[in-house]
């Protein structure tokens, strides 16, 4: 039986997993290698590691677990959980079952975009971005488009302003901006356009436009839109774990879910989804787990 079994191989998973080997605790890491972000060309605001690609990261982060001898990883989609007395059941989509005295949770989220013809096309790579402070200063001073709903448009028109001064918003959805918000995306310089939205044109994998509804063009090098973060994983719903009112799990100080022995940590847990925070949250759940086992808590 394995001390403990993290769901998910990624920057929260594997930073745990570290915390966790360096105390020779039994760790095994079941990842289906499907993370939110690898259409993404490269990773940013990771101190030490800024424009660094994100697959290139993980390999990293496997290989720096490589001298902790009781951390194993394998390529493998936990499928259910199952409460024992002593732990948990953890069947992968295989048939495997592996017992474990903890489970860490560390499943992620997927972006759900608006239903735009075409916008998924570009997604990742080919200029269609949901995060300023991801992807914001690449594409500085160039013409950008942003599609969402009244809070979404002001929300990431506030941060875009600092990078360029040529900026229109496509309202998308509901609420609609208050005047207050319309007052200020005009004081920013921002165009904005409340017309359906057709279609997003580009050519050569490269986003060019949108297409409104009554035929015209809105001309870009970058769209920035609103997602719907989604859990990758239907793991703590079905467990039972609490949510808060966006949707995340919640988590106390040191990642406990709760359900006795299941943690949970990255991106399901907050809505700051940066690369750093999911590294830090992970290490946070690993040392609570380590905790938790040192002072023999359940």
């Amino acid at each position: 039986m394995y001390d403990v079994i993290i769901v998910g191989g990624s920057t929260a998973g594997l930073s745990a997993a570290l915390v966790l080997g360096r105390f020779r605790r039994h760790v095994l890491i079941c990842d289906h290698q499907k993370p939110r972000n690898a259409l993404a060309d490269a990773a940013h605001n990771f101190f030490t590691r800024d424009g660094t690609p994100p697959a290139e990261l993980l390999q990293i982060g496997r290989e720096q677990l490589r001298p902790y001898a009781t951390v194993q990883y394998r390529v493998a989609e936990v499928v259910s959980l199952k409460l024992i007395a002593d732990g948990f059941d953890v069947q992968t989509a295989d048939g495997t079952v592996w017992q474990s005295r903890r489970v860490l949770l560390a499943t992620g989220v997927r972006d759900e975009l608006p239903a735009i013809p075409g916008l998924a096309d570009y997604w990742g790579q080919g200029g269609v971005h949901h995060c300023p402070y991801c992807h914001g200063w690449e594409v500085r001073d160039q013409k950008i488009v942003i599609i969402g709903n009244g809070e979404v448009v002001y929300h990431l028109a506030a941060l875009l302003s600092a990078l360029s001064t040529d900026i229109s918003a496509c309202l998308y959805g509901e609420p609609q901006p208050t005047a207050e918000q319309l007052s200020q995306l005009q004081q920013m310089g921002v165009t904005l356009y409340n017309t359906a939205i057709e279609s997003i044109a580009g050519d050569s994998g490269q986003v060019q436009g949108v297409r409104l509804g009554d035929g015209r063009l809105v001309p870009c090098q970058a769209i920035f839109v609103g997602t719907k973060p989604q859990p990758h994983s239907p793991l703590a719903q079905e467990m039972g774990c609490q949510f808060d009112e966006r949707g995340y799990v919640q988590v106390d100080e040191l990642g406990r879910t709760s359900v006795p022995n299941l943690y949970a940590a990255g991106d399901m847990v907050t809505p700051f989804h940066q690369l750093v925070m999911a590294a830090a949250s992970g290490a946070v759940a690993g040392s609570g787990i380590n905790t938790d086992i040192v002072l023999k808590r359940k």
